[in-house]
């Protein structure tokens, strides 16, 4: 039995004539402690999945299991400390005028989880960060501690899976490497499961054993990240396309640096 099953899952966002199916019959399967990527363009589907999973969005139809057991629509406790998720801006994710002290500590509370001073000091270590950062505001971190707080507030409630959405497409590209090594780091630390959605190939290939590429809200093919270094093996034109397109920006870039 697969860890996370995805069958069929689909969704309707807005009301009558702006009615839109965002996501129509998504289906796929997951090991524990896989990385599993979903690539596509803006507006494919990819976040919303992760959200549908997360318990963000209710009115979706199919079926999500976690280890055997379906999840419903509603988010629980029970969900929010088997999943946890990770968003792409790690300022808009945090309370401008609450210290990390305070954020931390909230899930902490809400889980009655006890041990809050220890915990938080844990979760830092985790990332990477000092004790005393604790006391700081969201303002007075960069953009790679920030992102680096988002992961230890997710890791706090010790989930057994990550939901990461862009988690480094907001951050300058020398702190990129760092938050994915770090990511890669824990994952091994806390036998976590991932799920990556990204735009960037290069993510894809670094994290991911496998991945679905995303188009108009349907999964066209899921491939292995092996198949990025050949390009004779993708199914369809729009995989290829992507590569293509991906391989270009990457040349585009270098020629930029030099």
């Amino acid at each position: 039995m697969a860890f996370i099953e995805v069958d069929n899952l689909s969704i309707t966002l807005g009301h009558g004539a702006a009615a839109q199916q965002v996501l129509d019959s998504v289906s796929f399967t997951m090991e524990r402690g896989e990385v599993f990527g979903l690539v596509g363009e803006s507006g494919s589907g990819k976040s919303t999945i992760l959200r549908c999973i997360a318990g963000l969005y209710g009115n979706w139809t199919g079926r999500i299991a976690i280890d055997g057991k379906a999840l419903g629509p509603r988010i629980t406790l029970e969900r929010s400390r088997l999943i946890q998720m990770v968003f792409q801006d790690p300022y808009g994710s945090l309370h401008p005028k609450h210290t990390i002290n305070s954020q931390l500590m909230e899930p902490i509370n809400i889980h009655r989880l006890g041990n809050g001073r220890e915990r938080i000091a844990h979760a830092l270590e985790q990332v990477g960060l000092p004790a005393d950062f604790r006391f700081r505001y969201p303002h007075q971190l960069s953009g790679g501690q920030r992102q680096r707080v988002a992961i230890a507030r997710a890791l706090i409630v010790e989930p057994r899976v990550l939901l990461l959405d862009e988690p480094t497409s907001a951050l300058d590209v020398s702190v990129q490497a760092e938050i994915l090594n770090l990511l890669t780091e824990l994952r091994t630390r806390a036998d976590l499961t991932y799920i990556l959605v990204s735009h960037d190939l290069a993510v894809i290939a670094h994290m991911c054993s496998r991945f679905s590429v995303m188009q108009h809200g349907r999964i066209l093919e899921t491939l292995s990240s092996d198949t990025l270094d050949a390009e004779e093996a993708e199914a369809t034109d729009y995989t290829r396309l992507l590569i293509r397109a991906s391989r270009a920006y990457d040349r585009a870039l270098a020629e930029q640096a030099n």
